[in-house]
């Protein structure tokens, strides 16, 4: 049976996202001219040390690009609109460095540029010549977005509702009761660092804010929300249906959900680590981890088996357990545990290892369980034609995946709508999941 399963499981994230656009970073920097794609893509000019080439900061690009990606779609480059249609440069500037406090430093600007520093380090612990963490460029990347904010826009009201929220605890000091109210000891330097620091834990450490309990985290939570909000007013590409850092905040599971999230649990189905995410869109990678979380339960999905290799061109000795990789490095830079044991087992596409950073459509979802579901023995042949008004543009090859789905009650529609397109939040994927595991 485990023999059978892994070799459906290897198609079936390859076939789901067929037809659908991902992001995938090259193993090949020369492939891709990344440094050119960004300036293009954000209106930002890359300025690299003198007698450096893009090959020596080949990771930091990358870097650079994941980091950009994690915000939402379109927003940086409204920044960077913005300050072009007056004149004014947005550059990056990499820069080496070997004094760690340097990767945190700040991005001073003048008249006719905004100048976002990126400190790299050089290190012969690294494949590359140079290193940029993410963490890091985040950091950089927020306190950019916050400046814009606070230098462009009326923040006072913003500003009011903080001050009613750190009442007693004022900026400039610190003691031991301060974390009710600000996120890190750094924030509480001033207004301007405690906007960069939330941007920057809300985009980076969602699940370490949500974790915060009500009596310590209450203050915080609110003072998302607040951004959040004031986010929405501020850009034009986050709308509505973004969601901005709800991922950050606990939440409640809705009354519809609720009893089959707790039998769920019961089971063991959604591991600790997902407790208070219930109205966020699911990421890829947390839907990946869900699947192989209830397959587990169930079969022993094993490992492939590790050995030491070396690349013939590059000299470079790396470990490989036939997936492709350039080295060793990429796969820990550019992959998670997660994403790499659905790799292992044949269920995440090897050439879309960026994909953690997309959500999960609910076409997709369709096609992933009527594969698990066929090799796990359910009845595929069986289905009715429905007549959803909303999948004229999905192809003819997709459409039986949403037919089966929903006649199988897997993936129920709206009325007369399947939303294919349509994001899914964890209290859905909860729900839609449990359907799968009790119709085996």
């Amino acid at each position: 049976m485990m023999g059978k399963l892994t070799r459906i499981l290897g198609l079936i994230i390859c076939i789901a996202i067929m037809g659908t656009q991902v992001f995938a970073i090259s193993n090949d920097s020369n492939t891709r001219d990344v440094k050119g794609d960004l300036e293009k893509d954000y209106g930002i000019s890359i300025i690299l040390p003198e007698e450096s080439d893009c090959g020596d900061f080949s990771e930091c690009l990358t870097t650079l690009e994941k980091c950009i990606k994690r915000f939402p779609a379109g927003m940086i480059k409204e920044i960077t609109d913005f300050y072009l249609q007056k004149g004014i440069a947005v550059n990056v500037i990499f820069d080496k460095t070997e004094i760690i406090r340097d990767l945190f430093s700040q991005s001073p600007e003048d008249e006719n540029s905004v100048n976002i520093y990126i400190k790299t380090l050089e290190s012969s612990l690294y494949s590359g010549p140079c290193y940029a963490s993410e963490q890091a460029v985040m950091h950089v990347l927020s306190q950019f977005v916050c400046n814009y904010i606070l230098d462009n826009h009326d923040s006072s009201k913003l500003r009011g509702e903080f001050n009613r929220l750190n009442a007693g605890y004022e900026y400039g000091s610190w003691d031991d009761d301060y974390e009710k109210v600000y996120i890190n000891k750094h924030s509480a330097t001033n207004f301007q660092e405690e906007i960069a620091d939330l941007i920057w834990y809300a985009e980076v450490n969602p699940s370490f804010v949500r974790s915060l309990d009500k009596d310590t985290g209450a203050a915080i939570h609110e003072k998302i929300k607040l951004l959040a909000k004031e986010f929405d007013v501020i850009f034009d590409s986050i709308t509505e249906n973004t969601k901005l850092w709800l991922d950050a905040i606990p939440q409640a599971p809705q009354a519809w959900a609720r009893d089959i999230i707790a039998q769920m649990k019961a089971n063991l189905l959604i591991p600790d680590e997902f407790d208070g995410l219930y109205e966020a869109y699911i990421k890829r990678e947390d839907f990946y981890e869900l699947i192989l979380n209830m397959i587990g339960k169930y079969y022993d999905l094993g490992a492939c088996e590790e050995y030491v290799a070396l690349d013939p061109l590059k000299g470079e000795i790396y470990v490989s357990d036939g997936i492709t990789y350039t080295n060793y490095y990429d796969y820990l830079t550019k992959s998670s545990d997660t994403l790499y044991q659905a790799m292992q087992i044949g269920i995440l596409n090897t050439d879309s290892i960026n994909e953690s950073q997309d959500y999960m459509t609910r076409l997709e979802i369709a096609k992933t369980l009527v594969y698990i579901g066929n090799e796990l023995g359910m009845d595929i042949s069986d289905y009715k034609i429905l007549a959803y008004d909303d999948i004229v543009d999905v192809s003819e090859n997709d459409k039986p995946y949403i037919y089966i789905a929903a006649s199988k009650g897997l993936l129920k529609g709206d009325g007369r709508n399947f939303k294919p397109y349509d994001y899914c939040t964890y209290q859905e994927a909860y729900v839609i999941l449990y359907r799968l595991y009790k119709s085996l």
